[in-house]
């Protein structure tokens, strides 16, 4: 049994978001967007440009199907001056921005019936924050390694969804030390994926900035 219309940002977010509804490290943050981005970009709604493929535009109208993925659009849509390939990352650094996104995952797993929303009570008041029910994180681990450890060609989504969990360095978590010789086969696979390397650069781009700012 599979988690119906979850795409592979809001099933990294319930892999990666903690009890409390938070995703507690830089890396998780920077793998979220690159998810973003990338399922943005696999979706057909934003495309790299110019000669050089330098620039981020939009190439499709927004629509419900990425409802969970509209702050993202909007700020890229709504770019004065066509936005820099390099300067997507900017709006992680807008901490407005940021949650918002965050936010926007949480409710729409909620609406799906996937995730549950925290009482908000003290340091949460007037702060929306959703964990996923215990029955769906075990759906999502469950999909995963049935994916990984079948003898079959893994799904693009699949594909995608091992690459955030390599890049925030979570993947290992779901599997045992014997089932390693098997998860470090699907690895390459995976890194040799054109979802790797795209969401490896934005994941890149955004970790050095995180250095700059400390």
């Amino acid at each position: 049994m599979k988690a119906k219309n979850v795409s592979y940002t809001q099933a990294y977010y319930l892999c990666a978001v903690n009890g409390k509804g938070e995703l507690k490290t830089d890396a998780i943050h920077g793998a979220l967007f690159a998810g973003a981005v990338l399922e943005l970009i696999e979706s057909g709604y934003i495309e790299y440009a110019g000669d050089k493929k330098e620039k981020v535009v939009v190439s499709k109208v927004f629509d419900e199907s990425i409802l969970h993925l509209k702050p993202l659009y909007d700020f890229i849509s709504s770019q004065r001056k066509t936005l820099e390939r390099a300067s997507i990352t900017d709006f992680v650094f807008n901490s407005k921005s940021r949650c918002e996104l965050i936010a926007t995952i949480g409710s729409s797993l909620l609406a799906l019936g996937y995730a549950t929303e925290l009482s908000s009570q003290g340091l949460l008041k007037n702060k929306a924050r959703y964990v996923p029910k215990v029955d769906t994180e075990k759906l999502i681990v469950g999909n995963i390694r049935t994916e990984i450890l079948k003898d079959e060609k893994m799904a693009d989504e699949t594909i995608s969804l091992m690459a955030l969990l390599i890049h925030s360095h979570a993947v290992y978590d779901y599997f045992s030390e014997i089932e390693s010789d098997v998860l470090e086969k699907r690895l390459v696979e995976v890194q040799d994926s054109d979802a790797f390397a795209i969401t490896r650069e934005i994941f890149d781009s955004i970790m050095a900035a995180f250095v700059w700012e400390v």
